[in-house]
C-alpha cells in the first residue's frame, strides 16, 4: 500500500483527542534559604522621595497636575512587605532616572496583582546555589528590569528598550517561564544541587507523547497480531494479504490518532513543592546521570500545560553547548567584555562565524555578510532573522535588501521579533500592548475566531487601509506559527555569540580546543578538525590520528586530516580573472540611469563537501525543479564556497562536486553543471 493512501485514509479525522481538564489552582509556597533583609531593601530606596519630588515637579511644569499625594500613593507599592523582599534581593543599585523607578513601580503592581512573587525567589535561590557556573537567561524574561536587578539575567531592558509585555502584562494570567541556560556538560551537576536542596519535593515534569499516523498504524498493527519488526517504510499488503483485516487495523489507527501514547521526559521543566512530590503526581523515579549510580529524581505526569492549569511554577534548567564551548576558553563574565571593538565586527562582516554556537550556519554567514553588522543590536536581530518566522513571506530578504541600501530599515514593515508583532498589533488596532499580545498568541497558536475578531477590529479601525494591506499585514502576522525569538531571547544569545567571536578572533587555539570538545555542528567532521590543526590544535589530545596514512586515507579512515595541505586536486578558479580580490576590484561598467550593467563572472570549482541543505523552493525562482540544494565546499585551508544545485541532491554519500557555474553577488555559485568527483 502507498503511504499516500495511508496518508488520505487519516485525513478524515487528524484532530487531537486528548483534553486537558483544568483543575482548581493551588499555591505551593517552598521554604527559602535566601537571605532576606527587609530593613537594608528600605535603605536602598532612600533616594525614592527625590525621585517623587522631581516627578512631581516634571509635571507641574508641563501642566499636566498629579497631587503629590497620589504621586506617592503610586510607589507606596516599594514599600510592601513582599516587594522589599524582593527589593532586599537586588544585586544591582536601581540607577537614579524616573525611567528605572517607573518601569519598577509597574512591574511591582503586576508582581502583586499576579501573585508572582515565587517564580523570582525560587530562581534567584536556584542561581546562588550554582554562582560557579555560567548562565544566560532565553526566552522573555530578559524584558523584565526585576530580573536584571536580581541579577537572573544581564540585561537592562530599559537601556535595550526591550517592553515588558512578552513577559508579563495585565491580561496574563499563567506564571511567565523563567528559562536557565547552564554550561551543557555541567546541567546534572545542578540537577543534582538541586534535587539535594530539596530532597524529595522536587521533581521533572513529563512530556505526553499522542499517537501521530505512524506510530498509530504500527500499534494496530502488533494489536493485530503481528510482532516482527517494521522497518521504516513498511508496505501494509506486503505484511497482510486480507482486504478485512487491512480495513479493520487502519480504522484502529484511525481511532488513536491523537490520543495519549506514553509519557517522556521533558527537556528541563521542574517543579519544587512544599512538601513531598504529591501521589497523585507522582509517576517514576530516574536516574540523574546516565549509566551511573547516583542520586535519583522524581518524575511527575503533569506536562508543561497541566502544571499551569494546577497553578504550579515550572522552571526550566536548560543545557547550552555555547555556555560550555566558552566556559572551557575563559571563565570571565559575558558583560565583563568590550562590546564596541571594531575587529570583531568587520570579522563577522566578513563571514568568519564557522564554530559560533548559534551562530555558524551558511545562512547566519549571509546575514552577517550582507548586514555588516556594527553594534549587539546588529547581531540580535541577525539571531532572529534567521528563525522560520522572521523568514517568512519574504521578510528576511526585504530587510536585508533595505538594511544594506539604505541602513535604516523602517521597523513597523516587519515582524522580526516577537516584540514587533506586539507593537504593530497595538498601534493598527489602537490597543495597549497588553491585549495586543493576547492577539499575538492568537495567531502563534492559529486560534481561527481570535484572528478573525483581529480582522474585523483592524477594517473597522483602519477604515482607509485597502483589503491588500489588510491580507498583507495578516499574512506577516501568520508567519508568527513558524518559531520566532523574542527580542531578550535574541539579546541573551547576541552577547554570547559576540564574546565566542571574540576568543576565536583573538584567541583562536583555546578556541578551536574548546570547540572540538564541546560542539556539534552541521558540517562535516573535517572542517572543525580542518581549522583547529590550522590554528595550531594538537588533535592527537582529543582524537586518535593515523599519522602513516596518506590525507585522502586519513580522511575516509577517521573523517579528517593532520597534514599542512589541502586535499590534492581541489581548486576553485575564474575564467577571466585570476583571484576574488581581482573581480571585487574590477571596472564596473553602468547604463544611462546609473544601473550597473551586470557581468556574467564564470568559474570552475572542484571541492570537498563541507555541508548541504536541501530546500523546497518558490515557483517563481526556478520552473525546472521545486527542490534547490545548497552546498558548501571547501577547496583549499580555511577556503569555503556556496554553490546552489536546482534539484534534490540527497549528498550523504559523497565526498566532492565539481563543475561550472557563474560567480554570484560576491559570495556564491550559480551551477550550471556539475558532477561527483573522487578524492
Amino acid at each position: 500500500m502507498k503511504q499516500s493512501t495511508i496518508n488520505d485514509f487519516f485525513k478524515g479525522n487528524n484532530q487531537l483527542s486528548k483534553k486537558v481538564t483544568k483543575k482548581k489552582k493551588l499555591k505551593f509556597i517552598v521554604k527559602s534559604n535566601l537571605n532576606i533583609n527587609i530593613d537594608t531593601a528600605k535603605q536602598s530606596l532612600n533616594m525614592l522621595p527625590n525621585m517623587i519630588e522631581e516627578l512631581y515637579v516634571r509635571y507641574k511644569e508641563k501642566d499636566d497636575y498629579k497631587p503629590m499625594h497620589l504621586m506617592k500613593k503610586h510607589f507606596d507599592i516599594f514599600y510592601e512587605n513582599e516587594v522589599l523582599e524582593l527589593i532586599s534581593l537586588f544585586e544591582r543599585p536601581i540607577p537614579y532616572l524616573r525611567k528605572y523607578y517607573r518601569r519598577l513601580a509597574k512591574e511591582f503592581y503586576l508582581i502583586k496583582e499576579k501573585n508572582f512573587f515565587e517564580v523570582f525567589k525560587q530562581v534567584k535561590e536556584i542561581l546562588n546555589m550554582t554562582k560557579q557556573y555560567p548562565h544566560i537567561i532565553r526566552g522573555s524574561a530578559g524584558c523584565s528590569l526585576v530580573c536584571y536587578l536580581m541579577k537572573i539575567t544581564d540585561l537592562d531592558p530599559i537601556f535595550l528598550n526591550i517592553n515588558l509585555t512578552r513577559f508579563m502584562h495585565e491580561n496574563r494570567s499563567d506564571m511567565p517561564d523563567i528559562d536557565i541556560d547552564f554550561p551543557a556538560h555541567d546541567r546534572n551537576k545542578i540537577y543534582e544541587k538541586i534535587f539535594r536542596r530539596w530532597d524529595g519535593k522536587v521533581a521533572r515534569i513529563s512530556n505526553h507523547v499522542l499517537f501521530k499516523e505512524k506510530s498509530a498504524l504500527k500499534e494496530a498493527i502488533r494489536e493485530s497480531g503481528y510482532h516482527k519488526f517494521l522497518p521504516k517504510d513498511f508496505d501494509l499488503y506486503k505484511i497482510f494479504d486480507n482486504q478485512d483485516k487491512i480495513n479493520k487495523i487502519l480504522k484502529s489507527a484511525r481511532e488513536k490518532l491523537g490520543t495519549f501514547k506514553n509519557y517522556s521526559l521533558h527537556c528541563g521543566g521542574i517543579v519544587i513543592f512544599k512538601d513531598k512530590v504529591p501521589k497523585d503526581y507522582f509517576l517514576k523515579t530516574c536516574d540523574i546521570y546516565k549509566n551511573k549510580e547516583s542520586i535519583k529524581g522524581n518524575q511527575i505526569k503533569l506536562n508543561k500545560d497541566e502544571v499551569e492549569d494546577n497553578g504550579l511554577i515550572k522552571i526550566d534548567i536548560l543545557s547550552n553547548k555555547g555556555l560550555s564551548q566558552l566556559w572551557d576558553i575563559s571563565k570571565q563574565p559575558i558583560l565583563d567584555y568590550d562590546f564596541n571593538d571594531k575587529n570583531i565586527y568587520d570579522y563577522l562582516s566578513k563571514g568568519e562565524n564557522l564554530g559560533i554556537t548559534y551562530g555558524e550556519s551558511r545562512g547566519m554567514r549571509k546575514i552577517f555578510v550582507e548586514m555588516k553588522p556594527r553594534n549587539i543590536h546588529d547581531i540580535a536581530t541577525a539571531l532572529a532573522l534567521i528563525r522560520p518566522a522572521a523568514a517568512k513571506n519574504g521578510q528576511k530578504f526585504n530587510f536585508l535588501k533595505d538594511y544594506h541600501f539604505t541602513n535604516k530599515v523602517e521597523r513597523d514593515k516587519y515582524v522580526i521579533y516577537d516584540d514587533d508583532a506586539i507593537e504593530s498589533i497595538s498601534k493598527l488596532l489602537r490597543v495597549s500592548n497588553s491585549e495586543a499580545d493576547i492577539y499575538r498568541k492568537a495567531f502563534a497558536k492559529n486560534k481561527f475566531y481570535k484572528k478573525k475578531d483581529f480582522r474585523d477590529r483592524l477594517e473597522f479601525v483602519q477604515r482607509n487601509m485597502s483589503i491588500d494591506d489588510i491580507d498583507l499585514i495578516i499574512e506577516r502576522l501568520e508567519g508568527l506559527q513558524s518559531y520566532s525569538f523574542c527580542k531578550s531571547h535574541a539579546y541573551s544569545y547576541a552577547y554570547l555569540l559576540y564574546v565566542l567571536v571574540y576568543h576565536k578572533y583573538y584567541n583562536p587555539n583555546k578556541f578551536w580546543e574548546s570547540t572540538l570538545k564541546n560542539c556539534c555542528t552541521s558540517y562535516r567532521k573535517w572542517t572543525h578538525y580542518r581549522e583547529a590543526y590550522n590554528n595550531g590544535v594538537i588533535l592527537d589530545k582529543y582524537t586518535k590520528c593515523s599519522n602513516n596514512l596518506s590525507p585522502e586515507k586519513q580522511y575516509f579512515s577517521q573523517g579528517f586530516w593532520n597534514t599542512p595541505n589541502f586535499l590534492k586536486n581541489m581548486y576553485f578558479t575564474f575564467n577571466d580573472y585570476n583571484s576574488i580580490d581581482e573581480v571585487e576590484n574590477r571596472e564596473r561598467n553602468y547604463d544611462c540611469n546609473g544601473k550597473e550593467i551586470k557581468e556574467t563572472i564564470n568559474v570552475k570549482f572542484r571541492g570537498l563537501i563541507a555541508t548541504y541543505k536541501i530546500f523546497k523552493s518558490c515557483n517563481k525562482l526556478s520552473k525546472k525543479s521545486k527542490f534547490i540544494t545548497f552546498v558548501t565546499i571547501g577547496y583549499d585551508n580555511c577556503k569555503y564556497i556556496d554553490i546552489v544545485l536546482w534539484g534534490c541532491h540527497k549528498l550523504s554519500k559523497a565526498h566532492c562536486l565539481e563543475g561550472v557555474g557563474t560567480y554570484e553577488d560576491g559570495h556564491w555559485i550559480k551551477v550550471s553543471n556539475f558532477k561527483y568527483g573522487y578524492i
